[in-house]
């Protein structure tokens, strides 16, 4: 019966072909050396190559898999979210199929999260053989979002992790429509732990993470929790009145005294510089009037086109 299964393993695949495989045969591997009883959450996030037929391959060869075929691409914060309600074990190993996140790595996190009675442990980085733009924008988005939010992510992480029970019975009761992971499991304050690794690249295929949905989840992620970038619109918006006020004063001032200055570059130039902060505090109340918009509509996270196991 599934609640006697010990560990759920769930994996987002988008466009993995080429390495669902190698994937496949390196996690089974390090789940028989644990061996525990297991299930194996391949989550299908709308691959537009032969993703899902490998799946449906593999399940015939091992029935411990479940498959999940989304309609199309809703995310790879969706996908985890389609896993983490199917699952139900004594705990949840999180990683992707691209195998820059090495399967080998469960067997010490499961023993860390089981001998030290912890409630998460995180995969840490500890040196990334990506490019210098992945690598340095990653440490940025974390510098930011720590500064910005209350919440505080373990830097050089990723969902690459193992919770307990305790953890993923809180998740599936967040009805959350944009879920941020890597914050909302170091927000419930459960006790954590690290094991360190070396991150390699992607030896096969191409990365699902472009860079539009790298600023999407960056700004999501720092929507979600930090009301921050709204409070600061507040601040702004009195400041630039203030200034508003004193150059108001000195244009009359000026006016009086028949200092009048000539031209009209100087008040072309005011006019685009209030537009602009105008125009930036009415994109920061958008971002969050957008979030609340997406929570009210109630559509769901992810439609499932298929499934098997």
């Amino acid at each position: 019966m599934e609640n006697q299964v010990k560990l759920s393993v769930i994996v987002p695949c988008y466009n993995e072909e080429h390495n669902l495989i190698f994937f496949f045969k390196r996690l089974v591997t390090t789940l028989k050396k644990l061996s525990i009883s297991y299930k194996i959450y391949f989550i299908d996030d709308g691959s537009k190559d032969n993703t899902w037929n490998i799946i449906k391959t593999i399940y015939l060869d091992n029935k411990d898999i479940i498959g999940v075929k989304f309609s199309k691409n809703f995310g790879h914060q969706f996908a985890l979210s389609a896993g983490f309600q199917l699952a139900n074990s004594e705990y949840v190993f999180i990683l992707d199929a691209d195998l820059q996140d090495p399967p080998e790595l469960l067997e010490n996190m499961y023993i860390k999260i089981t001998k030290e009675n912890l409630n998460v442990v995180y995969a840490k980085r500890k040196k990334s053989s990506e490019t210098f733009f992945k690598k340095y924008s990653s440490k940025f988005f974390y510098k930011i979002f720590n500064f910005l939010s209350d919440v505080k992510i373990p830097e050089d992480t990723s969902d690459f992790r193992i919770i307990d029970k305790k953890i993923l019975k809180e998740i599936k009761n967040i009805s959350e429509k944009d879920p941020f992971y890597r914050a909302l499991i170091p927000w419930m304050g459960f006790k954590s732990g690290m094991v360190e690794f070396e991150r390699s690249n992607r030896k096969r295929g191409e990365s699902g993470w472009s860079y539009s949905k790298m600023i999407n989840f960056t700004i999501a992620a720092i929507v979600n929790f930090s009301n921050i970038p709204i409070r600061l619109s507040f601040f702004l918006s009195i400041i630039m009145s203030f200034i508003f006020m004193i150059t108001s004063f000195y244009a009359l001032y000026s006016y009086i005294t028949g200092n009048v200055v000539k031209g009209w570059t100087s008040i072309f130039l005011i006019i685009c510089f209030f537009n602009i902060i105008v125009f930036f505090l009415i994109g920061v109340i958008s971002e969050y009037i957008g979030k609340i918009h997406r929570e009210v509509k109630n559509y769901p996270n992810f439609i499932i086109d298929e499934k098997i196991g």
